[in-house]
């Protein structure tokens, strides 16, 4: 049995990867894979049955502290995002740039050179992320108390399950185009129930449902894996930056989005030192 110190860690490492899911742009999958919690969580997903057991305080803790980081995080985004969203969309590109270095090291780019397969998903990830720049932000779609709504809310659900297991797939980017952002955070800011229960559905069934996926392809297609999980990263700041840019207003916001944008690098490069020194990923 792992320490209540490393415990706590996971916990942490939880709650930042919840926030970092609700972030536009950012992935909090990549974050997964930076503090190293990624593919032992993936793996008991995927055979939850049989490791449910053994496994559980890890699923647990790092279940709750993700619970816990996406209902603070939605506190405070809808305020953010009326008030400094320029300040804000610069600050997750620097969260997703500082990320690249980290998912580059996961293609092992030193210990086999990229092949064809390598390259093809690297580019598909690019051109997946690249559509969104086609899709445009929506506006807000109405959600009620109805059971058009709750499917919808589902779907929510969903998409964010799948941003979790597949890194450089931001969920929160897909629901702002989708127009579906903002009444997400109403709910879970409102704590509405009968919103948030089809919302915490949509997302054990894709969480469960698509962990299998993920697992096969990091067991059987590891590089290219990782290399389209690369070329979604990138895509990720194209988007993001479609975004931010006209936002930028006047002088004082472009030098406000500079900084902001700097201070995200440093965050992200941070979580990777602390990933690197945390012992998340070891057996309890």
């Amino acid at each position: 049995m792992a320490s209540a110190a490393s415990q706590i860690k996971r916990f942490v490492i939880g709650s930042i990867v919840g926030i970092a899911s609700m972030l536009p742009g950012v992935s909090g999958a990549v974050i997964a894979v930076c503090f190293g919690i990624y593919e032992r969580l993936i793996e008991d997903l995927a055979n939850l049955k049989d490791r449910i057991r053994s496994d559980f305080v890890f699923i647990f803790v790092i279940g709750l502290g993700i619970a816990f980081g996406m209902g603070i995080s939605a506190v405070g985004l809808d305020f953010i995002m009326d008030e400094y969203l320029a300040l804000a969309l610069f600050f997750f590109l620097g969260l997703i740039a500082g990320q690249i270095p980290e998912i580059w090291s996961y293609t092992a780019p030193k210990a086999e050179k990229f092949n064809r397969y390598n390259i093809a998903a690297l580019i598909a990830g690019i051109l997946i992320m690249g559509v969104f720049l086609f899709i445009g932000v929506g506006s807000d779609v109405e959600v009620g108390h109805n059971l058009t709504s709750y499917i919808v809310l589902v779907f929510v659900g969903i998409i964010l399950a799948v941003s979790k297991i597949a890194p450089g797939i931001s969920g929160s980017t897909l629901l702002l185009a989708l127009g579906l952002y903002g009444p997400m955070l109403a709910a879970i800011t409102d704590l509405d129930w009968a919103l948030i229960l089809p919302l915490g559905i949509g997302l054990i069934i894709g969480l469960l449902g698509f962990a299998k996926i993920m697992d096969r392809a990091l067991k059987h297609h590891r590089k290219s894996t990782y290399s389209m999980i690369l070329g979604l990263t990138l895509g990720s700041l194209l988007v993001i930056l479609s975004y931010a840019y006209p936002e930028l207003t006047s002088a004082t916001d472009a030098i406000g989005g500079i900084i902001t944008f700097v201070i995200g690098i440093a965050v992200s490069l941070l979580f990777v030192r602390i990933g690197k020194m945390t012992p998340s990923s070891d057996s309890d």
